[in-house]
């Protein structure tokens, strides 16, 4: 048979199964029902135009001729018509093989997730739902034919009570950077209870780098917050009420080594000196539990006032002048000609003197350390480099955690609390800025801050940052 008919079940992802007919041709059937058309048109335009002409001789050289012409034709018509035929026939079946894959994969991917814990959403490029497990139903309050067929993220379901600036950000990620965006985000479920998720979204790409869905994952964290609230509270009053004892404790240990209630022996002297630096040390960590409670609970205070950034890092070189010198080490300075900024100076104090004191204790005799600090691109960029210990590369994605200090740095100083850069990075984030940096161990580390040149925001909280020597 030159052709013959039958059906194909199609599988689209929500919309059911479609029998759609199609006409399978054989290629080789086609080109000899093209040349017996050929031949037999050819013969029957010359017949009908001599037939009362023609002796029966001049008919058989005529049935002959077009015999000959239809062979002659042969290749024009395998090159012009057949050829061309067979490579888009190919190239059609080629992309229903794929499609059918895709829609395989699809469905074997929609039964993985369906029964999930988390909140998982396929959509189309424009965000319009196509599937949705189970734990969508779950997590939000919506039915699976209330959700399907609208877009997700919107006040008409369970999104939109972000800014704008979030949902541009959000969009600007997955459609036209095709990146994964993670982050996290407040819905609101169908009862119009409120809760905070931890949302990833990741687009699915053709071969030729189109968008093809968005696989959307979220899972509810309003109790883990609700948690970590609570023992930031509770840290946060702790750290207040040992604050008081131990400033009273630096008060009269102050007052015994300055010989206000009489003179101390020498060993007196050197015990009392050894308890004020241990104090010190206690006071220190309790000021950063505090600020970092502060930070968290989201009670920080900016206040921003016009201050130039150069000035701040010259003051803090003098402060620091004395380590400096008493570790032999050299300090470069680069500044470029910088407007002053809208900036909340403490805060700005409390980036550069955390990241330069560490730059000094963690950079041997004799090191180098370099600020630099410049105009680029509608920010001020700060950078502080040294040739110190380094920071091991298993170990710099933790760099900006809670309490974390890396494992050379506990070695060659055993005292510190592991706060300071997860406290500045938080201040330069919250100020619009980014914090990053460079580093190889043994070689030494390079931290970069930027900062808008159009400055700090200003935030009315309750708290401001406790100052930490």
């Amino acid at each position: 048979m030159l052709w013959n008919w039958s059906d194909q079940k199609k599988k689209n992802m929500e919309f059911g199964n479609r029998k759609k007919s199609k006409l399978i041709i054989s290629p080789t059937g086609l080109l000899i029902f093209l040349l017996v058309m050929i031949f037999l048109i050819e013969l029957s335009i010359m017949l009908v135009l001599n037939f009362y002409r023609l002796s029966r001789q001049e008919i058989l050289v005529t049935i002959l001729d077009s015999i000959i012409l239809t062979v002659i034709f042969y290749p024009i018509i395998y090159f012009l018509v057949y050829r061309p035929f067979l490579m888009l026939l190919r190239e059609v079946k080629e992309k229903e093989a794929k499609t059918e894959i895709l829609a395989t994969d699809l469905e074997k991917f929609k039964m993985a997730v369906d029964y999930t814990f988390d909140h998982i959403v396929i959509t189309d490029p424009d965000g319009i739902a196509l599937h949705v497990n189970h734990g969508v139903e779950h997590m939000t309050g919506f039915s699976r034919n209330e959700i399907i067929g609208k877009k997700v993220g919107t006040k008409e379901l369970w999104g939109g009570l972000m800014g704008q600036a979030f949902y541009k950000k959000f969009w600007k990620t997955i459609k036209y950077d095709k990146k994964v965006f993670v982050g996290e985000i407040n819905n609101r479920r169908k009862n119009g209870e409120e809760y905070a998720a931890q949302i990833s979204v990741s687009p699915v790409l053709s071969k030729d780098q189109r968008v093809l869905y968005f696989v959307g994952i979220e899972r509810d964290i309003t109790e883990e917050k609700r948690i970590d609230k609570a023992k930031t509270e509770i840290i946060s009053l702790a750290s207040h009420q040992l604050l008081t004892p131990l400033t009273a404790i630096k008060w009269y240990v102050e007052m015994l080594t300055s010989g206000d209630v009489g003179k101390l022996t020498d060993n007196q002297q050197k015990y009392a000196e050894e308890i004020n630096r241990g104090n010190q040390r206690m006071i220190d960590l309790v000021k950063s539990l505090l600020n970092v409670s502060r930070i968290e609970l989201g009670t920080l205070t900016i206040v921003p006032k016009e201050t130039q950034i150069i000035d701040i890092a010259k003051s803090l070189i003098n402060e620091f002048i004395s380590q400096i010198d008493s570790k032999k080490q050299k300090i470069i300075e680069k500044y470029e000609k910088l407007p002053k900024i809208l900036i909340d100076p403490k805060l700005m104090r409390m980036i550069i003197q955390n990241i330069l004191s560490n730059a000094i204790k963690y950079t041997p005799e004799k090191g180098t350390i370099t600020i630099k600090i410049e105009n680029k691109s509608q920010n001020a960029l700060i950078t502080i480099s040294d040739t110190g210990y380094g920071i091991p590369s298993k170990q710099q994605s933790q760099i900006f955690q809670k309490l974390f200090r890396a494992d050379n740095a506990r070695q060659k100083d055993t005292e510190g609390t592991g706060l300071g850069l997860y406290i500045v990075k938080a201040i330069v984030e919250q100020s619009g800025g980014k914090i990053w940096f460079d580093s190889m161990e043994n070689k030494g580390s390079t931290f970069y801050v930027t900062m808008p040149l159009i400055g700090m925001v200003k935030k009315e909280g309750t708290k401001f940052l406790e100052n930490i020597k």
